[in-house]
């Protein structure tokens, strides 16, 4: 993939929201990747068609 200049613009303002410790931006953005790669990279999961819904009866709610 090619990094694109959105990628770097993305890139520095997640840097902004960093904290000034080095360790603990680390773990931060350790724990980004965890959530990207664990939960953003997962299928979505197909939901059951809705049932359809049937009116039985005349005008008598119109």
């Amino acid at each position: 993939m090619k990094v694109e200049n959105w990628h770097r613009r993305q890139a520095i303002v997640l840097a902004s929201q960093l904290p000034e410790n080095t360790e603990d931006a680390l773990a931060v953005l350790r724990l980004a990747s965890q959530l990207v790669t664990d939960f953003l990279a997962e299928d979505e999961p197909t939901h059951k068609p809705a049932s359809v819904v049937v009116l039985i009866g005349g005008n008598e709610c119109a």
